[in-house]
């Protein structure tokens, strides 16, 4: 959950857009704390959690910021216009945040967790909100901000307190995470085990005709194929196409928005500098320089994780110096040159050894440098709910308009107009100019020749979130072509399908032998015996460009020595799999190195929220105000419509 609700809330520029606001619960905790000042505290109790309390004006700020920048990821560009369930799984999910931030400072208190000076100095000096244009703190600057957002600095220091302990609680348990050796192993097995195959092509083309067609077969052959000897109807459409990109283009956007946007966005566009780090984690001093110095005399990073099982290894990627979960790491990491094995250096959680891997200097984007793409962002962020809203005007004009000439200009409307065929070709063979990506153009041709000619447009909904209209003004009908006029072409086909009835003859009784005794002595002193490919080791990891889709995808349902017939574009295919084996110890190791990354990554990012599970077992909320969650909500929905 609490990774839905960063996506959520921060991961876009809506939610980004709040982040000047919010910048103190960057990770998703604290948000409510943030807004809660003395000027705006409130008796009124949402929920109590311990001897915690979640007031209705620190639920009310937190909605009323968060609720605008929810809805537009969902599509609305207005809260008026969120349905009501969806604004109320919003409204639960914004209070389980809150919920969850005061259960977590209570499983702080209770281990006796406590935050050295100097790191809450070091977090409060690295918000980029706090820098002056020269990149530095200014404190003049941190008072000014902290002053408009109600805070007093006393309040400021024990929120990036409170945020720090959240962080170091679920997010430095969710990093020791690493993937279990015996699941690895199956899933690596699944990626990796060869397929041994024995395959055989038999295309159309090597088994051509011999005999020549007589005049009554060639007659006989065209009158049982008519399509393949008729030419292509063609339509000539008149079009009205709404997608959010011809919307989006229309939509203003002030330069003052943008400012503010770009402001909110510090954090994005004032980055200090981040290191990559290696980092192994050892509880024993001595292990920890045995292994120093064996890094240091060449032994790779994989080869000393493997050597030294008991170690917490961790590679932090782009880490700023608050990321790191330790004041001592941080402090030695951002002193280290760039390649060079450090320590052992002594944590409050052991013994490290660490390499800097990389060093990415402090970056300061411009205004001027980014201002396009900020609109160009905002304007497609409004764009589906823009559409929707200007569906009306769009049915209204196309009810009064019989030939599509009198759409307005404003609506962010398309118009189009051309002849094309079923293949959406024009008559010179070229892909005709339909704007959308490929599902919009199918749908568009489809409904071409499904809607009948000089028929009233309507409003279709198409993929996408698009919506179009045509007429089909014109029909130039395909007519089968005098067989005089096209008998080379019927000889052609003619050829082609008895090349195709030969093969497929004689795929028949070879595939028929192979599932007897198998596909190599099915071929053995056989004419195809040299077109046999043996050996042919495919996996799922490293599958053989050579085969097509249709063997590719079937292949893995085979047993051992069973044998299977397909048909490709071009040719019948023979395949028996002559067994199973487990791959290479090279291919093997770098599956190992992918799947082990992946499996982890998500262990790490699944057990904060089992964590956050267990935490409301153990502080469940002993008080929930459901009327007056209704009214804040309800006071919110109202506030942001105005």
């Amino acid at each position: 959950m609490i990774t839905t609700l960063r996506h959520l809330f921060v991961d876009s520029w809506a939610g980004r857009a709040a982040a000047f606001l919010i910048f103190l619960a960057f990770i998703g905790w604290g948000v409510g704390d943030v807004f809660n000042s003395s000027n705006s505290a409130s008796p009124n109790t949402i929920a109590k959690v311990g001897d915690r309390e979640i007031s209705a004006e620190t639920f009310a700020r937190a909605l009323e910021t968060q609720l605008p920048n929810a809805a537009q990821r969902l599509g609305y560009q207005d809260v008026a216009h969120l349905p009501a369930a969806a604004r109320q799984q919003i409204a639960r999910e914004i209070l389980r945040s809150l919920v969850i931030q005061q259960e977590t400072q209570l499983a702080a208190e209770h281990a006796g967790m406590s935050v050295p000076d100097g790191m809450i100095r070091d977090e409060i000096f690295s918000i980029p909100a706090f820098h002056n244009a020269a990149g530095q703190f200014d404190r003049s600057l941190m008072n000014q901000r902290i002053e408009r957002m109600g805070l007093t600095e006393k309040r400021l220091i024990e929120l990036v307190r409170e945020d720090i302990i959240s962080r170091s609680l679920l997010q430095g348990i969710g990093a020791s995470a690493h993937a279990s050796s015996i699941l690895t192993n199956l899933l690596i097995d699944f990626e990796s085990d060869t397929h041994r195959l024995s395959v055989l092509r038999i295309p159309f083309s090597a088994h051509k005709a011999t005999n020549t067609p007589s005049e009554e077969q060639l007659r006989r052959f065209y009158d049982n194929h008519p399509d393949l000897f008729k030419t292509p109807e063609f339509r000539h459409i008149k079009a009205v196409l709404m997608t959010p990109e011809t919307v989006a283009s229309t939509i203003e956007v002030s330069d003052d928005i943008l400012h503010k946007l770009y402001d909110m966005q510090a954090r994005i566009y004032n980055l200090p500098e981040t290191r990559s780090l290696q980092v192994l984690s050892f509880t024993d001093q001595a292990k920890a320089q045995d292994a120093a110095n064996s890094w240091k005399n060449g032994t790779s990073w994989d080869a000393l994780v493997k050597a030294n099982p008991s170690a917490i290894p961790a590679t932090p990627e782009k880490a700023r110096k608050s990321d790191l979960p330790n004041a001592e790491l941080a402090q030695a990491a951002f002193a280290a040159p760039s390649q060079t094995v450090q320590g052992p250096v002594h944590t409050a959680f052991g013994w490290v050894i660490f390499k800097v891997t990389d060093i990415i200097a402090p970056h300061h984007t411009d205004f001027a440098q980014v201002k396009d793409q900020l609109r160009h962002d905002v304007q497609q962020q409004q764009a589906p709910e823009a559409l929707q809203a200007r569906l009306h005007r769009f049915q209204d004009a196309i009810a009064g308009s019989s030939d599509l000439e009198k759409i307005p200009s404003d609506l962010g409307a398309a118009p189009i107009a051309g002849t094309l065929d079923a293949q959406g070709m024009t008559p010179e063979g070229v892909p005709a100019p339909i704007p959308g990506g490929p599902q919009l153009r199918t749908a568009i041709i489809q409904q071409a020749f499904a809607q009948k000619a000089l028929a009233a447009p309507h409003i279709v909904s198409g993929p996408d979130n698009a919506a179009y209209a045509l007429i089909v003004d014109s029909i130039r009908p395909g007519n089968v072509q005098p067989f005089d006029n096209v008998r080379s072409a019927v000889a052609a086909a003619w050829a082609e399908d008895q090349a195709k009835h030969l093969a497929d003859l004689r795929a028949t009784a070879l595939y028929t032998q192979a599932k007897k005794s198998g596909l190599s002595v099915a071929v053995s002193g056989q004419p195809e015996a040299n077109d046999l490919w043996q050996n042919v080791d495919v996996s799922r990891a490293k599958p053989d460009s050579r085969l097509p889709s249709i063997v590719t995808r079937n292949l893995f349902t085979l047993k051992p020595h069973e044998s299977a017939m397909y048909q490709s574009d071009d040719a019948f295919w023979l395949v028996t799999l002559d067994g199973i084996e487990a791959s290479a110890p090279a291919d093997r190791t770098t599956i190992q190195h992918g799947v082990e990354g992946q499996y982890t990554q998500s262990l790490q990012m699944d057990i904060p929220d089992a964590i956050s599970t267990a935490l409301e077992k153990q502080w469940p909320m002993t008080h929930l105000n459901m009327p007056l969650f209704n009214q804040v909500v309800t006071s919110a929905q109202s506030n942001n419509a105005q």
